[in-house]
């Protein structure tokens, strides 16, 4: 039997191979039904034909159409997020006033703005069903979140501890009023017809009134 090894040195069977690939092949037809067609109106019958497997053979892989999304804007929202933590870590190195510290909680919601504007029908699926609890979607999508808050945190704790933050402020729940906000502004998007483009400047007038009269700017 033939083998390859894999990126842990493990040799891989051909079994494992052409299972693999099977999985890859479905994420791929997934990506480009939700991007041809959104999430809402493309059915695991098409993603299954355009993969060219058996819509059973899919659910051995995915229990449901939910985790398909998952596949595909759940792996981009942690390739973003893990983005944003390292860019933060090159502005701390930086950052010395109140209002860059102010910039930096800016620069984390910004590109999730213009995360979400590049697919906004696909990100607003995934936000609206990673409410949903028990689901290994809203695991992620909780998880997701919480790194978010704890950076977000984070920086208004460095910015206490520099004298430019107001000395009772929970910087925990200024955070999570934070990251809900951006989740509120999302959502109500395609509600109020908005145009997905113009979220950061919703976003960034909703974040200036919640923080800004907390520095010492």
């Amino acid at each position: 039997m033939t083998s390859e090894a894999t990126t842990s040195g493990a040799p891989v069977g051909l079994r494992e191979k052409a299972r693999i690939e099977r999985y890859r092949n479905i994420r791929a037809a997934a990506e480009q039904l939700f991007n041809e067609r959104g999430y809402e109106q493309t059915t695991t019958k098409e993603v299954a034909e355009l993969a060219g497997v058996g819509e059973a053979t899919l659910f051995r892989y995915v229990s449901n159409k939910h985790e398909l999304l998952l596949l595909v804007i759940g792996e981009r929202m942690d390739m973003t997020i893990q983005a944003i933590e390292d860019a933060d870590k090159e502005l701390a190195a930086s950052t010395s006033t109140a209002r860059d510290h102010v910039e930096r909680i800016y620069a984390v919601f910004r590109a999730r703005a213009q995360f979400y504007a590049i697919d906004p029908e696909n990100v607003t699926s995934y936000l609206h069903y990673g409410f949903k609890a028990g689901s290994q979607l809203g695991a992620q999508s909780i998880a997701q979140g919480d790194r978010i808050i704890a950076l977000t945190a984070s920086i208004l704790d460095k910015a206490r501890k520099a004298g430019h933050l107001t000395a009772d402020v929970d910087s925990r729940i200024v955070a999570q009023n934070c990251n809900g906000t951006y989740i509120h502004e999302v959502l109500r998007t395609p509600a109020r017809e908005f145009r997905p483009e113009d979220l950061w400047g919703r976003l960034h007038e909703r974040l200036r009134v919640q923080i800004e009269p907390l520095f010492r700017l």
